[in-house]
């Protein structure tokens, strides 16, 4: 995809949901909010932003990248653009449970691609298309505007790498080999 616009990603900050061995619960679109560390790791973020002239800022609908992208745009002056496609993966019938049985179920990432999902969830590849129509979109209606997505961790990943045209073989080895996945708090200008 030629790109006519600029776009830089930034993952919500550290969270309130304090159990790093467990999914989100099935709530956590309303009930995992950003912990005082990560308001305070976002503000830092949108401080170093106010040089990128950013001119229009897109989010999730999740509460944790809401606010996120509320910091951020309070210090730029701006009005977040809420969009489910820009949501986290789809998890079904795993939130609440432990993230080993998730990846007992799920032990080759390159599967998750395709067709195997969770009962309820969604592929990598199901996320790769809701997200190739917001960039078809943003595309369409902007040209030459620096845009930040603010997301999550791999929602941000495939992005960056539909961004970057890359196959999913490099999105596996930019996360298990070259160990770059977005941390929670982190900016990447991506183009």
């Amino acid at each position: 995809m030629n790109l006519k616009n600029h776009y830089f990603i930034l993952r919500h900050g550290q969270t309130t949901w304090p159990h790093t061995e467990i999914c989100y619960p099935s709530d956590n679109k309303e009930s995992v909010g950003l912990s005082q560390d990560g308001i305070s790791q976002i503000k830092l973020v949108a401080e170093s932003l106010k040089k990128e002239n950013i001119s229009l800022i897109f989010c999730s609908e999740y509460l944790r990248v809401r606010l996120t992208a509320e910091i951020v745009a309070s210090a730029l002056g701006l009005k977040p653009v809420i969009d489910a496609r820009l949501n986290d993966t789809e998890l079904g019938d795993y939130y609440g449970k432990p993230k080993a049985s998730f990846y007992q179920e799920f032990p080759d990432p390159a599967k998750r691609f395709e067709t195997k999902s969770p009962m309820g969830g969604e592929s990598w590849d199901e996320v790769k298309v809701r997200q190739i129509s917001f960039l078809k979109e943003t595309e369409q209606k902007y040209d030459g505007q620096n845009i930040l997505v603010v997301g999550h961790g791999d929602s941000l990943w495939l992005l960056e790498g539909l961004i970057r045209q890359m196959t999913n073989k490099e999105l596996l080895e930019a996360i298990f080999e070259k160990k770059e996945f977005i941390k929670k708090g982190e900016l990447r200008k991506i183009n």
